[in-house]
């Protein structure tokens, strides 16, 4: 997948790395020379000096055909007018940081996949929105004498079936078994009054032949 990243500050050089981690190929636009440097010296990453308001740079980064684009440079305006032109250009995956919640909600409403509030914002977070990877990983596979089991983890999305629901509320299975969640940079153990939230990571034990159930529930 190619995804377009632009503004290359910390969110975007740790989403970029993110990204290149995960087997993808990732364009940086980056107004300030030395950040350029800096970046094509850290991330095996296509990186482009210009400001990405400018429609051939934005063309010289591969826009047309881009898979996905992430904007997260510290301008609202330069950020919500990058996303429009990617999604006139048809790229299916659009997210664009906006400081503003109100602004947020507007651009969205414009068609644009998600616009994120500098709070919400982590490169994990804002990977898994361009991404629609809510699973981030299955940590371990082991066989006992009851069969195969996996450890997942996930991030709650606005898509995930059990978003701003109790985990109380969630049926259960004795085929799969939340472990814990991690909340606000904390891990916790799972407590059935505990209301998952957006960018919330959850880990779940699971047999193996349930593995596609659970990311069903979780994943959305």
């Amino acid at each position: 997948m190619r995804v377009i990243v632009v503004g290359g500050g910390k969110v975007g050089s740790l989403l970029s790395k993110r990204l290149i981690d995960a087997g993808h190929e990732v364009v940086i636009i980056e107004l300030d020379e030395e950040r350029c440097r800096a970046l094509s010296e850290e991330l095996d990453a296509t990186v482009i000096k210009g400001d990405a308001a400018n429609m051939e740079v934005l063309e010289s980064a591969g826009l047309e055909g881009a898979d996905a684009l992430a904007a997260v440079t510290g301008r609202d305006e330069v950020n919500i007018l990058v996303g429009l032109i990617a999604k006139e250009y048809g790229v299916p995956r659009v997210v664009v940081r906006v400081s503003d919640k109100r602004l947020a909600r507007m651009a969205e409403r414009l068609g644009l996949t998600k616009a994120v509030a500098p709070e919400d914002i982590t490169a994990e977070h804002m990977a898994s929105l361009l991404l629609r990877e809510p699973l981030l990983s299955e940590f371990s596979r082991t066989t006992t004498p009851s069969g195969a089991f996996s450890l997942l983890e996930f991030t709650i999305t606005s898509s995930s079936l059990v978003v701003d629901r109790r985990l109380g509320e969630i049926p259960a299975s004795g085929d799969w078994l939340v472990v814990a969640v991690l909340k606000d940079g904390q891990l916790k153990p799972p407590d059935p009054n505990s209301e998952l939230k957006e960018g919330d990571r959850v880990l779940v034990l699971a047999r193996a032949e349930v593995v596609e159930d659970v990311k069903r529930i979780f994943a959305g």
